[in-house]
């Protein structure tokens, strides 16, 4: 929240405080126990993706068999398939949304001009870059694949730091106020500015709490959204120190003896920060926290709730703390909340709720939909068995199987698993066919043909999730490849996963991309400097622009990601690189082109950041080249008659840079 949108003062002991965190606390539980209905769904997700299985009573013995014995024993094994398909879809989705320069581009929508457009996409990168948004976009993308449900909150951040020190300064006299002539020390404090602009938070599925009476895609339009978080006190403080929170000291006589917040854990193979087993014996580091908090957006009657007399809906922010009803780690269902800490209007235009939701399925009416791992998963267990039945058939064909007359031979002889031991015979068969003593079984590997079983499952499961080989980076084999075969694949092989991309760019980053415009217009009040971005760059190298409040005022849409790949950089400078060399053998279309641009635009593709160092710009006559600072290596424009033919002498230019006495180089 901003800082100039403060909370209003709700004691704890007044009717109007236990009316709004009862009427809170029920949408909470609500939302809370239709959600824990996908819990056990997400953590065979969890166990599924980091290819986890139950260790049964045999495998434990062959493990330590292994382990402590040193003889080899072969336990059952799960093929991690689900991640590498998860990970090869996630590639997919950050090289198409996070590849494009800038990851947010806009267009205006009512005739904005270029430069507005120019302003605004500066400004945003800059809040990506600095607001350290890329990772929380990476892990968006992958909640989506992995649990099929991917939430991000956003909010406008206003940093504040106090900068305090101790100075040695000249004593004042209080009676006279004159220097005394000693050093003291004393303790200053400057407020430092940091960071102005948005920040992103990912959402654990666990932790999000909609309203269920919607689809979770369609956020917008239910009456309240919520998610659960762990802050500190030191972040207590800090809000009720600017209005945010309030009833911190009530909150900090609730945490009684123990640290856990009642989050949910998901599977147990996640070991999630502030383990709830681990116990504190400090009760200072009790008091620090952290302190489970649920943030809930209602749009709600004013007049109904007795926050005011408008009797047209609004959206108000609710902080609450939690309260689990044990110090172990609990279901959501087992959680209440305890104190309201914060109560204040959204005051934001875009009058939205400040979440995003993406899913992996284009699905429009069930209230969630799958994530790769479940639809994967009568896949991933029949590969398993075919990988470890077929295993097993090669461990027991390895280990030669006998019909043997104990009563013939000395069986320690044949019990013995050293290489290369001999079987001797008892006194009694000296002289009889030792191929009657013992005989070998003859044993088939019944489980040859699951390995090619298991290409066909693989073969299914691409065409199931639309991550095929081309994907994965893989091109089929039989003879040499052409480029064009090459890109053809590739091309064909996406149109699946593209038409995920566009389906997660219209519900997820297009509602982020416009919320950011409209907090920045809202909130951004400064007049910085941005470095230019995107295609509206027109020559190679850095070039900065002003942006100011006014400059990005206006209507603006966000330009959608169409879900495919970005274009092969070099490919493209090569495209170039012919229709300049073309240019040359028709004057007429040179004449239409700035080639020195062009030029600049060719090397930048390329991979050449710095080809604007190397330019060299040409001083208009009488000038000299320290008169224009900043312009790059600037060469005085020869003056005086030109030779016959119109030709200038070379010899006679000054070039940058060149050593005296060297000549020139051309």
């Amino acid at each position: 929240m901003p800082e100039d949108n403060i909370s209003l003062d709700l004691k704890p002991d007044t009717p109007l405080y236990k009316r709004v965190l009862e009427a809170v606390n029920r949408r909470y539980r609500l939302s809370s126990d239709r959600m824990s209905r996908l819990q056990s769904q997400w953590m065979k997700n969890e166990d599924q993706f980091i290819a986890w299985l139950p260790e049964r009573s045999i495998d434990e013995a062959r493990r330590y068999q292994r382990e402590r014995g040193g003889k080899p024993q072969y336990t059952t094994v799960v093929l991690p398939y689900t991640y590498a398909m998860l990970m090869s879809a996630h590639s997919y989705w950050t090289t198409v949304f996070l590849s494009r320069d800038p990851i947010f581009q806009y267009s205006g929508r009512h005739g904005e001009s270029v430069q507005q457009t120019q302003a605004l996409e500066a400004l945003i990168a800059y809040q990506v870059q600095v607001g350290r948004m890329l990772i929380p976009l990476y892990f968006w993308l992958l909640d989506v694949g992995k649990y099929g449900l991917g939430v991000i909150a956003n909010w406008w951040d206003e940093e504040v730091s106090p900068i305090t020190r101790y100075q040695e300064v000249d004593e004042i006299d209080e009676l006279f106020q004159i220097p005394t002539g000693r050093k003291i020390r004393k303790k200053s404090t400057e407020i430092v500015r940091g960071y102005s602009g948005n920040r992103l938070i990912n959402i654990r599925p666990y932790d999000y709490f909609p309203d269920p009476r919607v689809p979770l895609w369609d956020v917008q339009r239910g009456e309240f959204v919520g998610y659960f978080t762990e802050v500190t006190l030191n972040q207590l403080k800090r809000g009720e120190e600017q209005g945010r929170y309030i009833n911190i000291d009530y909150l900090r006589t609730q945490q009684k003896g123990g640290v856990s917040t009642g989050r949910v854990g998901g599977s147990p193979r996640y070991e999630m920060p502030n383990d709830p087993n681990f116990s504190l014996n400090y009760m200072d580091m009790i008091q620090t926290g952290p302190y489970g908090i649920v943030t809930m957006y209602v749009e709600l009657i004013p007049k109904e709730w007795g926050l005011g007399k408008g009797n047209y809906p609004e959206k108000w922010a609710f902080t609450c703390s939690t309260v689990a009803s044990s110090t172990s780690m609990v279901g959501s269902s087992n959680v209440s909340l305890g104190a309201l800490i914060g109560a204040q209007p959204l005051g934001s235009y875009h009058n939205k709720f400040p979440l995003h939701v993406m899913e992996m399925e284009p699905e429009a009416y069930a209230f969630a939909s799958r994530g790769m791992p479940q639809i994967v998963d009568p896949i991933q267990r029949t590969m398993d068995w075919l990988l470890n039945s077929h295993m097993y058939n090669v461990r027991k064909v390895l280990n030669d199987q006998f019909v043997v007359d104990p009563s013939r031979i000395v069986m320690k002889d044949f019990l013995d698993p050293g290489p290369g031991g001999g079987i001797r015979l008892k006194p009694a068969a000296y002289g009889t066919d030792v191929r009657e003593a013992l005989q070998q079984l003859q044993v088939t590997d019944v489980t040859a043909a699951h390995l090619r079983d298991m290409q066909f499952m693989d073969m299914f499961g691409q065409k199931t999730t639309g991550v095929n080989d081309q994907i994965m980076g893989q091109v089929d084999t039989g003879g040499r490849k052409t480029a064009v075969e090459v890109r053809s694949a590739s091309t064909f092989g996406i149109n699946r996963m593209k038409t995920i991309a566009e389906m997660q760019s219209a519900m997820g980053f297009q509602p982020l991309a416009e919320m950011l415009v409209a907090n920045s217009q809202q909130y951004y009040d400064q007049q910085q400097k941005f470095r230019i971005v995107g295609d509206l760059t027109l020559e190679a190298g850095q070039q900065f622009i002003m942006v100011s409040p006014e400059d990005i005022y206006g209507f603006f849409d966000f330009v959608p990601v169409d879900g495919t790949m970005p274009i092969d950089r070099y490919a493209q400078a090569n495209l170039w690189k012919e229709l300049m060399q073309g240019m040359q053998q028709l004057p007429q279309v040179a004449m239409q082109y700035d080639i020195g641009r062009i030029f600049a635009w060719v090397a930048q593709l390329a991979g050449l950041k710095n080809i604007n160092k190397f330019k060299i710009q040409v001083a208009p006559p009488g000038m000299m080249p320290n008169q224009m600072p900043g312009m790059g290596n600037v060469v005085p424009m020869p003056t005086g008659p030109r030779p016959p033919g119109g030709m200038q002498d070379l010899t006679r230019t000054i070039e940058p840079g060149q050593i005296p006495g060297m000549g020139t180089t051309g």
